[in-house]
């Protein structure tokens, strides 16, 4: 059987840049489109914010949503068969079956919706937080959480609980030694509980930027002003989201479960919004040095001599 070869040619070579150039410019009107329409929309969400009182402590979430009242849906660990992903968020809506228990075929808008009741996050910022996901869509419509393992999706080096994807390949688990460490940093006190100020969150997001750069030959933030900034946002949900209690943060973390009657400390009355976010992002983002001096008992954490790991090349 004879096999066709196509041509390659000049004219071949001109087709082929022509209909990228077509189809790209179709891409960046639908993508300049959802950012206009988004921000318009975080705009008047943000107006209502700030005009509206806040809701009032133990009614943050809606009546007939899951976690009203700090009543939460069982808590189940994941099993080995269970999809998980790097971000303790969508693990610990997945182990409260608020998401799919198995984490598995998680459509976007079931995603946003999840996380916009559960965290009192308005539409505009859920819907943000999940656009990530359709760069590894392949036309499905939905994902496995496992899918977000993949390097510069959701996840990143410098994590606050997950060690170099580089030395450590499953990302789906939480390092308990890391959160540990991480929670030690909060400085701050809150009603007699330990608090993390957004200078804690600024020195530690350093720390792990330095020690995971001196110690990861293949280290991914160097030049990447998005993923720093990703990285500090992060830590800004944390903040906001808990308000820095360290005490809510070491269960979060660690376990990826909501604590015993928690709610989201954002009461906003339309939800947290991409501005609000944007604001703690960049005081912490842009408080973070690198080669910051250290505070006493700190040093670095060398991934490949503690994890006992061999060298990622």
């Amino acid at each position: 059987m004879a096999i066709q070869v196509r041509r390659v040619d000049v004219f071949t070579t001109a087709f082929g840049i022509t209909a990228r150039l077509i189809r790209l410019q179709f891409q960046l009107i639908a993508f300049t489109w959802f950012v206009v329409q988004l921000h318009a929309k975080d705009a008047f969400y943000t107006v209502v914010a700030l005009l509206f009182p806040y809701r009032p402590v133990g009614h943050v979430i809606q009546k007939g949503d899951p976690g009203f009242a700090g009543i939460w849906p069982r808590f189940s660990p994941p099993t080995q068969d269970d999809s998980r992903s790097p971000c303790p968020g969508l693990n610990a809506l997945a182990n409260h079956g608020i998401l799919p228990r198995d984490g598995k075929r998680v459509g976007y808008k079931q995603m946003s919706e999840a996380i916009q009741k559960a965290y009192n996050i308005c539409p505009s910022l859920g819907d943000q937080l999940t656009a990530s996901a359709f760069l590894i869509d392949q036309g499905r419509g939905y994902i496995d959480l496992s899918d977000l393992n993949a390097l510069g999706i959701v996840q990143h080096d410098a994590s606050f609980t997950r060690h170099d994807i580089a030395y450590v390949s499953n990302q789906a688990e939480p390092d308990a030694d890391l959160v540990t460490r991480f929670i030690q940093h909060a400085t701050d006190k809150k009603n007699n509980r330990p608090r993390f100020s957004l200078a804690d969150m600024s020195y530690y997001n350093g720390l792990r930027r330095a020690e995971c750069k001196a110690s990861n030959t293949q280290y991914s933030l160097s030049y990447s002003f998005f993923h720093k900034f990703f990285g500090s946002g992060n830590a800004a949900m944390l903040y906001s989201l808990f308000d820095g209690d360290a005490e809510d943060l070491d269960v979060f973390l660690h376990e990826e479960r909501f604590p015993d009657g928690w709610e989201p400390k954002v009461r906003w009355y339309g939800g947290h919004t991409i501005i609000f976010a944007q604001i703690a992002t960049f005081m912490i983002e842009f408080n973070t040095w690198e080669r910051q001096q250290l505070r006493p008992g700190d040093s670095f954490f060398n991934q490949m001599e503690k994890l006992k790991l061999k060298k990622p090349w």
